[in-house]
């Protein structure tokens, strides 16, 4: 179900078994049987301001199936703000996975993932979430930390384009040394184009999640990834680390032609878009909990 896979990160950035994995997981969003048989399952819910996303793992950390679901009128700018409905779409994703899985219960823990720069009480928000669809919540981790353990990078720099902000984080030897999040994310993009074009906004949502209409309506775009850029540039820039370690994009909002380069372009330095985006967070957020789980090292 990716919206157009065009940039694969190479070296010592990520290997093949990652990408691998990951190939996976964006498959299973659009699959109806399970990839893997499993007797337990690892699950990582993804509360996104756009989508909500739930991947789960077998025991043995393969994937086994993973679902999506609109959260635009919950989450916004990462932060729930309507709980209950938050809960209902991600009961919405349990109920695919019950289908795939042909059972109507199933044994598992959960783990969740909150944007930089919001209080431990509104992250706890996300857990909350977890607990109340019946899964022990054993992990509430910030979302730059889950993508750089989903793309295997031990140092690097992580623009994350969700659909309310860009997140900005530095990771050095596993640990997150700096971190920024500002408003400016796949949504703005989505209202633009609507602006532009004179439609309506999820008419808009499906003109950029089409890769066949990114030229169309790149160009309308183009000044929304440049902010995204200039934001990038100015928290690399404070932290001291631009132009001293790889920058990795990642979120859904970046998966559109051309906004990778144009980032690059505006911070003076090669932006890559790391494979399969949308699902770099809920399958670090799994990667975490059974490494956890299984005396790996994510706490």
């Amino acid at each position: 179900m990716t919206y157009g896979n065009r940039s694969v990160l190479h070296g010592d950035l990520i290997d093949e078994n990652v990408l691998g994995k990951l190939a996976s997981i964006d498959q299973a969003l659009g699959c109806s049987e399970p990839l893997a048989d499993w007797e337990e399952l690892y699950l990582g819910f993804d509360l996104g301001t756009t989508n909500m996303k739930l991947v789960a793992l077998n025991e043995r950390g393969q994937p086994v199936t993973a679902a999506l679901y609109d959260s635009r009128s919950s989450i916004r700018d990462g932060v729930i703000v309507d709980y209950i409905a938050a809960i209902d779409g991600m009961e919405r994703c349990l109920m695919t996975l019950r289908e795939r899985l042909g059972v109507d219960e199933f044994p598992g823990v959960g783990a969740s993932a909150y944007p930089p720069g919001i209080s431990r009480r509104t992250a706890e928000v996300c857990a909350n979430v977890v607990e109340a669809l019946g899964f022990s919540c054993l992990g509430l981790y910030e979302e730059p930390v889950v993508a750089a353990v989903a793309l295997g990078l031990k140092r690097g720099a992580i623009i994350d384009i969700g659909g309310g902000t860009t997140g900005i984080a530095v990771i050095s030897d596993d640990e997150v040394v700096y971190s920024a999040d500002e408003p400016t994310g796949g949504t703005h993009v989505t209202l633009v184009i609507a602006g532009a074009l004179g439609i309506s906004f999820d008419e808009a949502e499906r003109l950029k999640r089409d890769v066949n209409s990114h030229k169309k309506v790149f160009n309308i775009v183009r000044p929304v990834f440049e902010k995204m850029g200039l934001i990038a540039k100015d928290h690399l820039t404070k932290s001291g680390f631009l132009g001293r370690v790889p920058v990795v994009v990642v979120g859904g909002g970046a998966n559109m032609q051309g906004a990778s380069e144009v980032i690059s372009k505006v911070l003076g330095v090669e932006a890559t878009l790391a494979p399969y985006p949308l699902v770099v967070t809920p399958s670090g957020i799994a990667e975490c909990l059974w490494r956890r789980c299984h005396g790996g090292y994510c706490k």
